[in-house]
């Protein structure tokens, strides 16, 4: 029976399992060593009977020093062999997961993908009848707002976008309020500010230089601007004419644009 053998018994054996054993051997081997040298310490005040104990002792050690030193070795040895083991199996799982791929791309491309361009075929030519449909009714909006352009009280046909896809666009508005004021003798008012504390923060006076004069404002309430919404123009959604919907298939016809 080998040591491996031994030590794990019906145990997987891997590369960490053994890893572990070194280090148990490693520390026994440490451990067997500090012994031998401390059995013989002392030496020149030790008796003949001490002397022969102590020799006793170092040997005993030695040979635990020589046994721990041996299992290295061989847990050495078997840890570099179940690492290329693994490293193996490794390699021939990742082959065999490659070759899985492989396997599944090409019966993506052979089968689904075959059942998924019939599919965009049959779809996309759905979509090319609504959009060829669209445009027939938009052209016939137009020719109807054509011939009653003269008609009186006539009421054109709105298209289709300005119908159904057309986002609105949005006015500039503001929005205001009464709060208190700082307001200087040439009109300028000042919102009222106050500190972090909730105190009110005063106005410094200005200069006014063709006067002569610091102006000191007052502290009124009046109507100002809180907050502005900046105007916005209405857009469309893209048109769905210059939509291009290719084949599914090679030597397949585009079904949109559509050859005349």
């Amino acid at each position: 029976m080998t040591l491996i053998q031994k030590l794990f018994g019906k145990k997987p054996i891997t590369s960490t399992a053994i890893a572990t054993e070194i280090e148990k051997a490693r520390a026994e081997h440490d451990a067997v060593l500090a012994k031998r040298g401390a059995a013989l310490a002392g030496l020149g005040l030790m008796d003949d009977a001490a002397h022969q104990k102590a020799e006793a002792e170092y040997e005993v050690h030695r040979r635990a020093a020589d046994r721990a030193a041996a299992r290295l070795a061989d847990l050495g040895k078997a840890h570099a062999e179940a690492l290329a083991t693994e490293a193996g199996a490794e390699k021939q799982a990742e082959a065999e997961r490659f070759r899985q791929r492989v396997t599944n791309a090409r019966s993506n491309v052979e089968v689904e993908a075959v059942a998924l361009l019939r599919e965009y075929d049959a779809t996309a030519a759905k979509l090319g009848d609504i959009i060829a449909r669209l445009g027939e009714i938009d052209t016939e909006a137009s020719a109807v707002n054509e011939a009653g352009r003269r008609a009186p009280g006539f009421e054109p046909v709105r298209s289709i976008d300005a119908a159904h896809r057309q986002h609105p666009g949005r006015q500039a508005s503001e929005r205001r309020e009464m709060q208190p004021c700082w307001v200087f003798s040439n009109g300028d008012v000042l919102p009222v500010r106050t500190n972090a504390s909730g105190n009110v923060i005063k106005e410094e006076p200005r200069w006014v230089h063709h006067e002569q004069r610091f102006d000191t404002p007052r502290r009124e309430q009046r109507e100002i601007v809180v907050s502005r919404t900046e105007a916005r123009a209405g857009h469309y959604e893209a048109g769905l004419a210059g939509i291009v919907l290719p084949p599914g298939f090679a030597r397949g016809s585009a079904h949109w644009p559509r050859k005349s």
